[in-house]
C-alpha cells in the first residue's frame, strides 16, 4: 500500500537512481511490511519550473518526498526509516533541505481497485501481525 511521490531536479546518475529507490522501498517495506505493492514516483523537474521563496529556477531545487501509509507504525521506526531514506537520496542527489511529508491513511479510506483495503484480509491480518511482532520488539 505504501506510495511515495519523490520530488527532485534532473539529473541524477540512473545507477545512483536506481540504487535509491531500491533503498527507499526497503526502508518503507521494513516498517509497512504489506505484501509487495510499494510505489514510488520519481517526478524530475527542471530549474525552471521549481520555484522557491518566489524565484523561478534562483537555486539548487530542494528535494521533498511524500509517502502515504497506513497508520500504527511507531515513532522509532518511523525515524530509522526516514534516515534511510535521507541518506538513499543523499546518495543519488547531493542537494540541501531534503524534506519529507508521512500521510497516514486508515486501511477503509484506501482502496484498491475499487475495494477498500480493510476488506483485504490477507493485508488486514499482515498489518495486525507486524503491529503486534514491533510492539513486541518495542518498535510499535
Amino acid at each position: 500500500m505504501p506510495v511515495g511521490y519523490l520530488d527532485v531536479p534532473t539529473g541524477a546518475d540512473p545507477d545512483r537512481k536506481s540504487a535509491m529507490v531500491r533503498a527507499i522501498y526497503e526502508a518503507v517495506h521494513e516498517v509497512y511490511p504489506f505484501p509487495d505493492d510499494t510505489r514510488i514516483f520519481v517526478r524530475e523537474w527542471s530549474p525552471d519550473a521549481v520555484s522557491q521563496n518566489g524565484l523561478l529556477g534562483s537555486e539548487p531545487a530542494r528535494p521533498v518526498f511524500m509517502v502515504h501509509v497506513p497508520p500504527a507504525a511507531g515513532i522509532d521506526a518511523k525515524r530509522t526509516m526516514l534516515r534511510k531514506i535521507g541518506a538513499a537520496v543523499g546518495d543519488a542527489y547531493d542537494l540541501p533541505d531534503f524534506m519529507t511529508f508521512v500521510h497516514e491513511h486508515p486501511l477503509d479510506l484506501v482502496a484498491l481497485d475499487g475495494g477498500l483495503l480493510a476488506d483485504d484480509r490477507q493485508r488486514v491480518g499482515d498489518r495486525t501481525e507486524a503491529s503486534i511482532g514491533s510492539a513486541r520488539s518495542g518498535v510499535r
